[in-house]
């Protein structure tokens, strides 16, 4: 086989696996500062304190249609907050409630 007969197939080998291949869809994320719920601060942790952190806000970004939480900050309760729950949106009952100052979703791409 000649140099440019092999040259041909290369090129044909590779555009067929190029239309093969899966486009890449890109992840869409979005950053929200002081996220609420019902319209008061989203409290740091799940009620009964079973978790805090990285499961209240996933709970909170697939609530608004994301599929989970990419990062997150925590920001201490001045005490006249009112907090809610992601997980069940009962008020926080402790003056010891922390909220978030941010959270940012990501939603895989479809």
């Amino acid at each position: 086989m000649t140099w440019a007969k092999r040259f041909q197939c290369l090129l044909a080998a590779a555009a067929l696996m190029l239309s093969m291949a899966a486009p890449a869809v890109a992840a869409s994320t979005r950053s929200y500062f002081s996220p609420d719920y019902l319209g008061q601060p989203l409290a740091f942790c799940l009620e009964g304190n079973r978790e805090c952190g990285r499961a209240a806000a996933t709970a909170w970004c697939k609530a608004n249609g994301y599929d989970d939480a990419m990062s997150f900050a925590r920001r201490t309760n001045t005490g006249s907050d009112q907090l809610r729950h992601a997980d069940t949106g009962n008020l926080c009952a402790s003056e010891k409630c922390m909220g978030f100052r941010q959270i940012k979703c990501i939603r895989a791409g479809d």
